[in-house]
């Protein structure tokens, strides 16, 4: 059975990134009854800031015990990884980049430690949902992209595909039935992977 992993950042229910995020599982479970969701919210566990102290260079384990030891394991079983973020003053909501940094320890078990917590063999494909409250403009995505990109290096996930959707403060999602299909559509593309 695929495992899909969902980390939902926003700290509002309902928020323009989840909608898209529910839309693209709608597609998932629609098409595909046979894959196992775990469902997270980072603002919702308690995570530590990586205090860059080098513990993990001696075996790639974390020495501080709080929620994120739960997620190294989730991280390792998951098939595919969803996030869907909104943008905070052009990066990610403080607590989703908590989680990543804390990804500190696979990183130093993979490169420094060799003791990988993390099977490298295994196949994983990332996907990124963002929204931006102010209209487009050039960079305004950039530094999620750069920050999701290197988490799913990190877990050995394929940088798949993402949706990054502007000007939501003016237009929300939910008004929007044309980017809510881009979000279903990836939710197809994903069980066409499920699938292969």
């Amino acid at each position: 059975m695929c495992k899909i992993l969902v980390i939902k950042s926003s700290p509002r229910s309902n928020s323009n990134s989840e909608l898209l995020m529910d839309n693209c599982l709608k597609a998932i479970k629609e098409q595909n009854k046979h894959v196992n969701i775990k469902m997270i919210y980072p603002h919702h566990l308690d995570i530590g800031p990586c205090m860059s102290c080098f513990a993990c260079y001696k075996d790639g384990q974390c020495k501080f015990k709080d929620d994120m030891q739960q997620l190294y394991e989730i991280f390792n079983t998951s098939d595919i990884v969803l996030i869907s973020t909104p943008v905070f003053f052009n990066g990610i909501p403080s607590h989703l980049k908590a989680m990543i940094d804390r990804c500190q320890s696979i990183w130093s078990g993979k490169y420094v430690a060799n003791s990988s917590p993390i099977d490298r063999d295994k196949k994983r494909y990332g996907y990124l949902f963002a929204t931006g409250g102010a209209p487009a403009y050039k960079e305004q995505f950039v530094a999620a992209q750069l920050v999701i990109s290197m988490f799913f290096r990190v877990i050995n996930a394929e940088f798949t595909d993402q949706l990054f959707v502007p000007n939501v403060d003016e237009k929300p999602v939910k008004d929007r039935p044309e980017i809510l299909n881009n979000a279903y559509q990836i939710g197809q593309k994903i069980v066409g992977k499920i699938l292969k």
